[in-house]
């Protein structure tokens, strides 16, 4: 698309710059100008630049539009990639040599293959993306997972934007939920809930910490969390003790994750940033800020306190003052988060001790080390510095998003604009059980399957009657229908995940996730198998020679295929400026859409001539390339038959 873009752009500021200087202010208006008509009977571009000028040129929209599509026919050829412009009611309107615009894609699209759609726009700069990042006492719910294949696709969009980067899973083990859980193990809680033998230990975990909860509640003995909640950070026996808990649900969360094609780089741990000085060094920093004091009198005596009144973007809040520090000396979460956020930049010098973990493998076969931080003091060289980003951008439900708010404006008061700039924070809603909201506290998750295992499972045994019902042949070939089904089932939920608003609450249907029409994964994945299919009965009877043919033999439905494959390097830079995978998600729709209407309009095999043939054959690679290379952003996987 930008292709098509800086053609006009081209063509208008020479023409424009016969009737005024034209600058880069000028540029800039002409580019802003640029639009996409509403129908391809309008162009395949349109500009109202003529508007734009008409109180400086003191003329009409209608004469200018009408003296710069004069000019600009005028020098116009057979060979141009633009056809014609025309002039309408002030407006400009482009057309373009498909048959031309398409050669140089196709040629593209060859040289480039995997790689097409890729930049170097982030030129090898660091960004941290943290995602996941739940509370080690539980299995990953659907709510988990919407988070981290979230967090997965922008990692993975950024990565095609030429960035470096790492991706973190805070595990916060010393909270008031593991405090609950480890409350739980200590009062023998564990020994009246049984685990059947296939039970994985998190979801047992789950149910537990919500049966430690509901019996708090009842009997109001929190005092005894709080307690434990101090003693873990201080214990060395207890504090093994809950490590060693929270380290086994962790690792059962991280297969749950891989099941869905999700790998990270770095596991931090609460524990480990509370005993590394990255919290002392950043209370020093705050300290020297007259934005943040220690208060000696009134209700927050005692406490470290953040005045956020100064800034304009508080000025509404009911209380512009935040606690960083308990009159305890317990540091609240947010300033955990502070903290976090300064050791992500570098802004700190105290770093962790990190040890390696295992090897990842994701859906397509791409191989990942993940390491942790650890407690303990290992002296030995990393390979890799973690930390010291460029741009952070933490994954996080929209509850926390004053918090978020605070983390960044905290750079903001210390006058870090750049690393305030480069904050960002992907908000999200709810995902809701097809009959509830559910709680990892209430325990109901486990009533509504929810949890992102049996999730997957429930979705398996979907698509698998589908898959029966649609290839009764693989009856007797149980292993590949598995596999299928399993590819469709985990690339179905990780689609419907994205594929909404991250302002919309959202609920899953499975059903409707594990269709193969409509705007779902599947449909997706056999757009794909579909083109493949294609190309597979040609085999080597394939012709290499160009072809030739007239714009008139281009129909409609081709034209829009053609312009759906040159927006993919577009939306890859936009999607991942944004911080939004449902950008990715709308264009992986109206591709398949679009390849689809042409499948069914363009006869491919049995084409008029063997130059339509031709074209329309490299139209089908080009798809198939284009399409993969979606899918592989998205993390759903490639199946070779449907």
């Amino acid at each position: 698309m930008k292709m098509l873009d800086n053609l006009v752009l081209e063509e208008l500021s020479r023409s424009i710059s016969q009737l005024t200087t034209v600058n880069n202010d000028i540029n800039e208006l002409i580019s802003r100008s640029i639009e996409i008509p509403p129908s391809l009977d309008l162009g395949e571009r349109s500009s109202n630049i003529a508007f734009k000028l008409a109180k400086s040129l003191q003329k009409s929209p209608k004469q200018i539009s009408e003296i710069i599509t004069l000019d600009i026919n005028k020098n116009l050829s057979g060979n141009s990639m633009i056809q014609k412009v025309e002039p309408v009611n002030g407006y400009i309107n482009f057309y373009f040599n498909f048959s031309i615009v398409f050669k140089e894609l196709n040629l593209k699209i060859k040289n480039e293959k995997n790689n097409y759609g890729k930049n170097d726009s982030g030129q090898g700069k660091k960004i941290v993306i943290e995602h996941t990042s739940i509370n080690p006492v539980k299995p990953l719910h659907i709510g988990n997972l919407r988070n981290a294949i979230l967090g997965d696709i922008i990692s993975r969009l950024y990565h095609w934007n030429g960035w470096k980067v790492e991706v973190q899973n805070l595990i916060d083990d010393l909270g008031r939920q593991v405090a609950t859980l480890i409350w739980g193990f200590l009062n023998g809680i564990q020994f009246k809930l049984s685990r059947d033998s296939l039970e994985k230990f998190d979801v047992w975990l789950g149910r537990l910490y919500s049966q430690s909860n509901k019996i708090l509640e009842e009997s109001n003995r929190w005092n005894e969390v709080d307690a434990i909640m101090i003693k873990m950070r201080d214990d060395p026996i207890l504090y093994s003790y809950m490590r060693n808990i929270c380290q086994a649900c962790v690792d059962v969360n991280l297969e749950t994750a891989w099941q869905y094609g999700i790998t990270y780089d770095y596991l931090v741990w609460e524990s480990d940033i509370s005993k590394s000085g990255i919290w002392e060094e950043t209370l020093h920093l705050l300290e020297k800020n007259d934005s943040f004091t220690w208060e000696t009198k009134g209700e927050n005596k005692g406490c470290f306190v953040a005045y956020l009144g100064d800034l304009d973007e508080f000025q509404d809040k009911k209380n512009p003052v935040k606690i960083f520090v308990r009159s305890n000396g317990v540091p609240t979460y947010v300033a955990h988060d502070v903290a976090l956020q300064f050791w992500k930049f570098g802004l700190v010098k105290a770093s962790l001790s990190s040890n390696g973990l295992v090897q990842q493998i994701n859906e397509s076969g791409e191989r990942k080390n993940l390491w942790s931080s650890s407690n303990l003091n290992i002296t030995e060289l990393l390979p890799i510095e973690f930390g010291k980003a460029d741009r952070v951008c933490n994954v996080i439900g929209v509850e926390q998003e004053f918090l978020q708010e605070i983390v960044r404006y905290t750079l903001k008061l210390l006058d870090m604009d750049e690393k305030y700039g480069n904050s960002f924070h992907l908000s999200y809603k709810h995902v809701n059980a097809p009959h509830a909201r559910f709680s990892g506290r209430s325990g109901n998750w486990y009533e509504e399957r929810a949890w992102a295992d049996a999730v997957l499972q429930d979705t398996f045994d979907e698509a698998f009657k589908v898959i029966s019902s649609k290839r009764p042949d693989l009856e007797s070939n149980y292993s590949k229908k598995r596999e299928i089904t399993l590819k469709l089932s985990v690339g179905a939920i990780r689609y419907w995940l994205a594929k909404f608003s991250t302002e919309t609450e959202i609920k899953f249907r499975i059903e409707d996730a594990t269709s193969l029409e409509g705007d779902t994964g599947p449909f997706l994945v056999y757009s794909h198998v579909r083109a493949k299919k294609i190309l597979e009965k040609i085999g080597k009877k394939r012709v290499k020679r160009q072809y030739k043919i007239n714009e008139e033999q281009i129909s409609l439905q081709e034209k829009q295929l053609v312009l759906d494959l040159l927006k993919f390097p577009v939306i890859v830079e936009m999607a991942a400026s944004v911080f939004q995978p449902i950008q990715m998600t709308k264009y992986a729709n109206e591709l398949a859409s679009s390849f689809n209407k042409f499948y069914e309009t363009s006869p491919v095999l049995n084409a008029e001539t063997l130059d339509l043939k031709i074209f329309r054959i490299m139209m089908v690679e080009c798809f198939v390339v284009v399409m993969e290379n979606v899918l592989k952003i998205l993390g759903i996987s490639l199946v070779d038959e449907m």
